[in-house]
């Protein structure tokens, strides 16, 4: 049942990656694990989230890009992003602006997407406007500005930093309240560094200077709503996707990844990990008010933050975060199972020996995006070094540059129960491909030197 809103108020909702895919346009040696995940979300969660989205009877929709996965041959794109748009205004029945992911080749967006994000702006101009010629635009709506960003194009000193400085400070002059829409997080908090480097030095310093609402974000598919304060006017960034599997347990982020930002600078609502909780955030605007409702597919509202003024943000409801389980002494002879984690970039080399506590448990898989899966199984005859405090060592003997981190040991005991140490705190970097963002967690090891990761307590 909708609830009533006041005359004069709206909702709009805004929706994170999709990855449309279809087997019209991705051939057989390209339908790979990732791409049969996509498949499966947009046969079962794809209907019934803009089921629940139509429903709700927004104004309008914003996608934050990657709503497409993209097909080898450059020559099917276009069609299969006309495909992914129309599912998007069909099912969601509403006007549905769109942002570019890194998914998304420039030449189909313009070709598919432009015209379309024209002709709105051109609707809600009463007909006038000059042809949107760029990736990034702005509209407003009720009195709003809504401020789309083009990630991978927005640096210190191009064009779009000019437009995004003006946009904002034309809406702060306004007194207007401003929505700004990206592909890419500002603050990495769930998968490290996973964003734009050159988007977040041109953007922060505009966001010291003038306030705004809220940064909505995709890329790195995990869920997280923060309060940052790092810039003069604290800045709410809200990632969502709706990459994930609904029965998949809800983890939260803190158990798994180490934060790459201070955790002195910001304040977590919420955060949970990739592949679980596909979501999407119902906004309403009120007068003298905003309500932001995390929307969990199927389950309702399960955070819910509410402001008068940008950057005083209250959270009245909390989605429920599980406890990590640990292990006493006494359950380690229990154990029947165990896998050590770990996530990277830029890790390839297979010459990688690990090991768990001295003993050699197996050699480091191929690690490319940080992403959350990625597991070594302790041999079974090594579950005897398993300790209530453990450490890993990595070996690498070539020198490969790259980054680790997010380690951490799971375990499966005879009961069935699953048992998991901290997470690793800090991430480990043999070159300086990372040293820009200026993570107080990032740790140097020089070339060629094992890796030594403890902090892996149970």
């Amino acid at each position: 049942m909708l609830e009533a809103v006041m005359a004069g108020s709206f909702r709009f909702a805004v929706l994170g990656d999709c990855h449309f895919a279809s087997p019209k346009y991705h051939a057989e040696d390209e339908r790979n694990a990732e791409y049969r995940n996509y498949l499966w979300m947009i046969e079962r969660v794809w209907p019934q989230m803009l089921a629940e989205i139509r429903a709700e009877q927004p104004a309008f929709l914003v996608q934050l890009g990657d709503f497409t996965e993209g097909p080898r041959d450059a020559a099917l794109h276009a069609a299969e992003m006309c495909d992914a748009v129309e599912w998007l205004e069909r099912g969601s029945g509403c006007p549905v602006w769109l942002v570019k992911g890194n998914h998304e080749r420039e030449a189909a967006f313009r070709e598919v997407v432009l015209p379309r994000m024209h002709s709105g702006l051109l609707a809600l101009a009463g007909g006038k406007g000059r042809p949107l010629a760029a990736m990034h635009y702005a509209f407003s709506h009720a009195g709003a500005r809504f401020i789309i960003v083009d990630s991978e194009n927005l640096s210190p000193g191009s064009e779009q930093a000019a437009w995004l400085e003006a946009e904002l400070k034309g809406a702060s002059g306004r007194g207007a309240r401003a929505f700004v829409f990206a592909h890419g997080p500002l603050f990495t908090v769930g998968r490290p560094f996973f964003s734009f480097k050159p988007m977040l030095d041109a953007a922060l310093p505009l966001l010291d200077r003038y306030p705004v609402d809220a940064w909505f974000c995709g890329h790195t598919h995990n869920q997280a709503a923060t309060l940052h304060r790092n810039v003069r006017h604290p800045l709410l960034q809200l990632k969502t996707t709706l990459i994930g599997y609904p029965l998949s347990p809800m983890v939260p982020l803190h158990q798994l990844r180490p934060s790459a930002v201070s955790s002195h600078s910001y304040d977590c609502f919420w955060g949970f990990l990739e592949d679980c909780a596909p979501s999407w955030y119902l906004v309403t605007i009120e007068e003298g008010r905003v309500r932001a409702e995390w929307r969990l597919l199927g389950r309702g509202a399960a955070g819910v933050l509410e402001w008068e003024k940008a950057g005083r943000v209250r959270c009245v409801c909390q989605p429920e975060m599980a406890p990590r389980m640990g292990l006493d002494a006494s359950e380690l002879e229990d154990v029947g199972a165990a896998w050590l984690y770990v996530s990277g970039y830029k890790c390839l080399d297979p010459a990688k020996t690990v090991r768990l506590n001295g003993e050699v448990i197996g050699t480091l898989p191929p690690l490319t995006s940080f992403e959350p899966r990625a597991s070594i199984p302790v041999p079974p005859d090594k579950l005897g070094a398993l300790a209530l405090k453990n450490e890993v060592t990595v070996e690498n003997p070539n020198g490969e540059k790259l980054l680790l981190g997010g380690f951490y040991i799971e375990v499966l005991l005879d009961d069935c129960r699953l048992a998991r140490t901290t997470v690793s705190p800090e991430l480990y970097a043999t070159c300086g491909d990372w040293d820009s963002w200026n993570s107080p967690i990032l740790k140097r090891v020089p070339s060629g030197e094992p890796i030594w990761v403890d902090g892996l307590d149970f």
